[in-house]
């Protein structure tokens, strides 16, 4: 697996490293610390699996250079790694072709699903960015799980599923999707609805 650690921070992309070589024990990490590097390393390296991209580059908005990537790379998925968790900031990187968008407070665990949720091919935000960018409710109506609404299509007919009481070979087969891509799936509802088992999760089901 090969990876482009974009981020002006030495300590950070540092760190990083580590925490990506969870995802595969032959992870390769390229790295660039400015907008011309990033653009000089995707048309270096041709076999990139994933960008992660601060967009708080010295002197460039990083999010401009999003779709160039992306386009150079043939499409390779690109995630933001970002300190910011501001609404406005989340609709411009999803906007510009982001997979996902992870603020850097996020924890290791939230951040490394996020990346597998992206190299199966999905697009993932973690429930604290889901609750930014939800509309607003009605308070009178506080018992109403307002992230179930943003649940992607795939993970709503995982939900459905579970729902109907079965397991994940099951779904997987139904959905012709990896096993491992339904756990994926699950453990990514969960984190959006604030459940604790898949039991609590179903009980949302009804206003999917």
């Amino acid at each position: 697996m090969h990876i482009l650690l974009v981020d002006d921070h030495t300590m950070f992309r540092e760190a990083l490293v580590h925490v990506l070589g969870e995802l595969d024990q032959d992870v390769r990490v390229a790295h660039a610390s400015t907008a011309s590097e990033a653009i000089g390393a995707v048309s270096y390296y041709r076999d990139l699996d994933l960008i992660l991209l601060n967009p708080s580059l010295a002197g460039v908005d990083g999010i401009s250079i999003l779709p160039q990537l992306r386009q150079s790379t043939g499409g390779t998925p690109v995630v933001v790694v970002t300190g910011s968790g501001r609404a406005h900031d989340v609709r411009r990187a999803l906007e510009a072709g982001a997979a996902s968008y992870v603020p850097k407070t996020a924890s290791t665990q939230e951040l490394l699903l996020a990346l597998k949720m992206v190299l199966n091919g999905e697009s993932y935000l973690p429930p604290s960015l889901l609750a930014v960018m939800a509309p607003e409710e009605d308070p009178h109506v506080s018992s109403r799980p307002v992230n179930v609404g943003l649940l992607t299509e795939r993970q709503k007919e995982v939900l459905l599923l579970l729902s109907q009481g079965l397991s994940n070979k099951i779904i997987a087969s139904h959905l012709d999707l990896a096993e491992g891509t339904v756990k994926l799936h699950v453990s990514a509802i969960m984190r959006a609805l604030g459940a604790r088992s898949r039991t609590e999760a179903v009980v949302a089901e009804q206003f999917v």
